[in-house]
């Protein structure tokens, strides 16, 4: 599965490819079809199971393949930028997860509930690494949930020059559905509240909408199970 109205226009180039082929440019040909092969690579959307325990975070990002992982679990304080935006705590968790061009780039949400914000702050496409927050291309969405508010934050890197929002302020959705994507490298910044438990380590390699991040501590465990792709 691919990103919606992606297939067209690879079919559009398809077809020239073909044409430049039988005119003898097989050098050309090869190079356009190389193109192709990593910009279908690139958008794939493959579904997602999310598991349906009570209280769960999910993660909001794939960070699976080569330099793909968690790359910085850490407490924040009220010096992180957009923090007074997404909680009125003086501190919360960073869960990061640096997203390499060979991951999938669709975002999803981490928990279901309403979107109550949504910010865009443009600014520079340095790579997604290190301290970039403050100076990169980013979105923020917030979304308030049944046990809290989760901040989702969407920053361009190097090669990435495009964020987009698929969500709305005001819309519900449901936990392990598509909300964003970030076009080609980049990094997704998880804000969770400072009292969840953390179920992943530095290094881990989560899949977006699957993979379980966190669980509020006001939850019990349940037996897992698993819920549709669609959006309430």
């Amino acid at each position: 599965m691919l990103v919606k109205g992606v297939p067209k226009k690879l079919g559009i180039v398809l077809t020239f490819s073909i044409f430049i082929f039988l005119l003898g440019y097989y050098i050309i040909t090869f190079l356009i079809l190389s193109i192709l092969a990593f910009v279908i690579q690139f958008f794939r959307d493959p579904q997602r199971k999310t598991p349906d325990s009570e209280g769960i975070i999910v993660a909001a990002a794939d960070g699976r393949i080569l330099s793909g992982k968690i790359d910085k679990i850490e407490v924040v304080d009220s010096s992180y930028p957009l923090l007074d935006k997404i909680t009125d705590d003086n501190e919360a968790i960073l869960v990061s997860t640096f997203m390499s061009p060979f991951d999938v780039h669709v975002n999803r949400a981490p928990i279901s509930g309403e979107i109550i914000h949504a910010s865009y702050y443009p600014g520079k496409f340095k790579i997604a690494k290190g301290k970039i927050l403050t100076e990169n291309e980013k979105n923020l969405m917030v979304i308030e949930g049944k046990y809290g508010r989760v901040g989702i934050i969407q920053i361009a890197g190097f090669i990435a020059r495009r964020i987009i929002q698929y969500v709305k302020v005001g819309e519900r959705v449901k936990i392990g559905t598509r909300i964003g994507m970030i076009r080609f490298g980049s990094r997704v910044d998880l804000i969770i509240p400072k009292d969840c438990d953390i179920l992943v380590d530095i290094g881990s390699k989560p899949k977006a909408g699957e993979t379980i991040i966190a669980r509020f501590p006001t939850t019990q465990t349940e037996e897992e199970r698993f819920i549709g792709d669609e959006r309430i």
